[in-house]
């Protein structure tokens, strides 16, 4: 099966299949932004189930009140993420790597910061907080990094056509890519060229007015021209149609778009893939050969195995089934299909991730009240 052949990430990191665990917040960080053992045994888990490169939750940039989100923006976080990736190196065969991200401010009274209310020294520092983060991910013993250019956050938010800055970072598609640039730039100088660093991106906002494939594979292309090493397609997740709750800060993964990023049991499966396909083929017909990673409510490794085949993306990015069982990578492999508990896309970790509770699966949860995730 094509899924559980080695591949490498642009010549320079070797993964031992092409499966990818994408960020899913845990909520076991400390509310000052601080590694927990019960977080290093979360990520240990995830590596010990199999998948060749696991990227963590979003790690912030910046000191800012972030509830229990993983941060690089100062030395202090290194030495915990350095035990995480560690014992994740000793203990088994997979890479690692942070999504690190910058976010707008947003409070329950309705308020929300968006890309136009940032004075341009603000904007200009963006790009520095990302390399300085970028090189505690190296410092730490991360085997890559990955920008959050994705869903409802500040990079992405550049990119959109729901930029209305008035200078030379809004407006045109070239103006709204600048930071981006920059950013990766950056970010490329501060960890030297031998550094795998990936972008992830939306392959469509799915809100009126904002980016669709027209715009997402001309960023996908510019990106790659820079420097890119790969290339996660994601969709959807934007403040735009966000639904409004009283007395609570706005959700981006309320609305339709929130649905298209993490896609729920009515949607089809694999409903987002045609979104990379689309960008592979652009890459690709271009001279690139970057690998692509698409995700989006693909439950089993039939499926996973049929976009690989079809040529539809090089890796496969598996997130709710493997929260649902860390194992899902091991037991596939294994030929064990009826030992895996199975992902039924409820989204109540989703859920729980908004409430800002620990994340776990429904399903781990017994009768009894007891919580017991699955055993290898």
């Amino acid at each position: 099966m094509l899924l559980f052949q080695p591949h490498s990430i642009n010549g320079k990191l070797p993964v031992e299949n092409r499966i990818v665990m994408p960020p899913v917040v845990t909520r076991l960080a400390t509310n000052e932004g601080h590694v927990t053992d019960k977080l290093i045994e979360r990520y240990l888990m995830y590596a010990k189930g199999g998948a060749g490169l696991v990227i963590t939750e979003a790690v912030s940039v910046k000191e800012q009140k972030s509830g229990q989100l993983l941060r690089l923006n100062s030395d202090s976080f290194v030495p915990g993420l350095k035990e995480m990736t560690k014992r994740i190196h000793d203990q088994t065969s997979c890479k690692i790597a942070p999504q690190i991200i910058h976010f707008l401010k947003i409070s329950r009274s309705g308020y929300r910061q968006k890309v136009e209310d940032l004075s341009i020294e603000e904007v200009r520092d963006i790009p520095r907080l990302f390399a300085e983060a970028a090189a505690r991910a190296r410092q730490a013993g991360f085997d890559a990094v990955e920008l959050h250019y994705a869903h409802a956050y500040t990079m992405a938010s550049f990119l959109s056509r729901h930029n209305h800055r008035k200078d030379d970072y809004g407006g045109s598609l070239n103006k709204r890519l600048r930071l981006g640039e920059e950013v990766l730039q950056a970010v490329r100088k501060a960890v030297g060229q031998d550094f795998v660093v990936g972008a992830r991106i939306n392959g469509d906002e799915f809100t009126l007015g904002g980016n669709t494939p027209a715009q997402s594979k001309p960023i996908a292309l510019k990106l790659t021209e820079l420097g890119l090493d790969y290339l996660s397609v994601s969709a959807g997740g934007r403040f735009e149609d966000a639904l409004l709750r009283e007395g609570e800060a706005l959700d981006p993964y309320t609305g339709y778009s929130g649905h298209r990023t993490m896609p729920p049991a009515w949607m089809d499966k694999k409903v987002n893939v045609y979104l990379a396909a689309e960008i592979k083929t652009l890459l690709n017909t271009e001279g690139y050969t970057i690998p692509v990673i698409t995700a989006g409510r693909i439950p089993d490794a039939e499926t996973a195995n049929g976009i690989l085949e079809a040529g539809q993306a090089d890796l496969i990015g598996i997130a709710r089934p493997i929260l649902c069982d860390p194992y899902w990578p091991k037991k596939y492999k294994e030929n064990r299909e009826k030992d895996i508990l199975k992902c039924i896309y409820c989204n109540e970790c989703r859920e729980a991730e908004g409430s800002f509770q620990e994340v776990i699966c429904a399903r781990w949860k017994k009768k009894d009240g007891s919580v017991v995730p699955p055993t290898p």
